[in-house]
């Protein structure tokens, strides 16, 4: 679990400073000019990597939930179980969370753009 969550973090750090141009374009918003719900989250993750606030701007989302991964796992490392969700609990906390990243990306889309 650390490891997923420190992976962003260390791609966002390769990304360059603003995180542009390591990845193709967004084919959903060159259909349809709209952010998809990872828009936005490299250049978050390339300027959160460097301490720089303006990863806000960007798709946040991923930030913080990576964050919470990586803490996530270092306390399973130091031996305290983390609370076990069912398959239906799981499943909703993941559709929950595309809808936030995808609203923050829709609300961000300026500065995403």
């Amino acid at each position: 679990m650390v490891a997923g969550g420190c992976l962003p973090f260390a791609a966002g750090a390769l990304a360059g400073s603003d995180g542009g141009g390591l990845l193709p374009p967004c084919p959903f918003r060159a259909a349809t000019g709209l952010p998809c719900p990872l828009c936005g989250a490299t250049r978050a993750f390339a300027l959160a990597v460097r301490g720089d606030g303006g990863w806000v701007a960007y798709n946040a989302v991923w930030v913080v939930l990576a964050a919470i991964a990586v803490a996530a796992g270092v306390l399973v490392l130091a031996g305290m179980p983390l609370p076990r969700l069912r398959a239906r609990p799981a499943y909703v906390a993941a559709v929950a969370v595309l809808a936030v990243a995808w609203a923050y990306a829709l609300v961000q889309r300026g500065p995403i753009a």
